[in-house]
């Protein structure tokens, strides 16, 4: 249980950390996107559009990322190798899985579809973001924007992520 909470914490340093230089770098490159952040979740959260953020599932499950019809094709970088489940999808799976996923100067569109426990992600957005929690245990929280710390749904949401 122990080594369970320091890589919890770790985890979360790390997207705190990078998530500080990521937006400044990020930020200007998508105009109208919002700051995106979820942590400790547990069920499925799907990212869509464009922008870039950083993922991290720490106690296991799936991410999948989609090539979505538009301009080019976006950024993936991933600790682990993926397979292609579909000619635009690509799937990387296990434990302590981390991905970074960008629309790059194109403006490519994607979607990334993260499904397991322990999900952290954060970034910055102009798309949606969907989030599912499990039925049971702890859904985990999320912030958009500027905005407070929220509990994850526990039936599917869908949020629109633009700044106005």
């Amino acid at each position: 249980m122990r080594r369970v909470m320091v890589l919890v914490v770790v985890a979360g340093l790390a997207i705190g950390v990078a998530d500080a230089a990521f937006s400044w770098t990020v930020f200007p490159r998508t105009a109208g996107s919002e700051f995106v952040e979820v942590r400790g979740g547990n069920g499925r959260a799907v990212i869509s559009r464009r922008g870039s953020v950083l993922m991290n599932l720490v106690r296991g499950g799936v991410i999948r990322i989609v090539d979505l019809p538009g301009n080019g094709h976006p950024n993936i970088n991933c600790n682990k190798a993926g397979r292609r489940v579909r000619p635009t999808t690509v799937e990387y799976s296990g434990p302590n899985l981390r991905c970074r996923v960008s629309s790059g100067q194109a403006g490519a569109p994607w979607q990334a579809v993260i499904r397991g426990r322990g999900i952290f992600a954060s970034g910055v957005v102009k798309g949606s973001l969907t989030l599912d929690a499990f039925q049971s245990g702890s859904p985990g929280q999320y912030r958009i924007g500027n905005g407070g710390w929220h509990r994850w749904p526990r039936n599917a949401r869908t949020y629109v992520l633009r700044r106005t």
